[in-house]
């Protein structure tokens, strides 16, 4: 006579040979990968969170410089180099902006350890143009450029003239 566990286990026979088993064992093997990736999941944010973190590039490859650029056809004075000229240019215009005599306007380049003040000096031809004195200071030297800039159509103001002091 069988019992009710030997009809069960006949039932799960096809010719003799056990048929495989479907029973929870199929489940496992999910759960276990499931779990596996969960530890990975619950870190891949961990480098974005991170505090503290900078932005320093490092590497063998030289970050490109910045173009060079000045007014068209405005030339760079000579002993200026164009990086410390751009950066002094940018205080000139913004000392020149100020209608009366402004006090020194500071620049600094720190790509070339330069820095310096922009002085805009008296006025001419009714206000149209004005004298300007920039000094450039890198480690124990200082210079000084002496200039003139005149007002341009499109309310710019053009270099007209600009040369080095020369050191007494």
């Amino acid at each position: 006579m069988l019992t009710a566990i030997g009809r069960a286990g006949a039932a799960k026979r096809k010719g003799g040979r056990r048929l495989p088993y479907r029973g929870q064992r199929a489940a496992r093997p999910v759960l276990f990968r499931l779990l596996a990736l969960l530890p990975a999941a619950a870190l891949a944010g961990c480098g974005v969170l991170a505090p503290g973190l900078d932005g320093t590039v490092t590497g063998s490859i030289a970050p490109a410089p910045a173009p060079v650029a000045t007014s068209a056809g405005e030339p760079v004075p000579s002993g200026v180099t164009p990086d410390d000229w751009i950066a002094a240019r940018q205080a000139l215009a913004e000392a020149l902006a100020a209608r009366d005599a402004a006090p020194s306007v500071p620049w600094e380049n720190t790509a070339t350890a330069t820095r310096g003040t922009v002085t805009p000096l008296a006025s001419k031809d009714d206000g149209k143009c004005r004298a300007f004195l920039v000094s450039f200071v890198r480690a124990e030297n200082e210079d000084w450029l002496q200039g003139e800039a005149c007002r341009t159509a499109a309310r710019g103001w053009r270099i007209g003239q600009a040369r080095m002091l020369e050191r007494s």
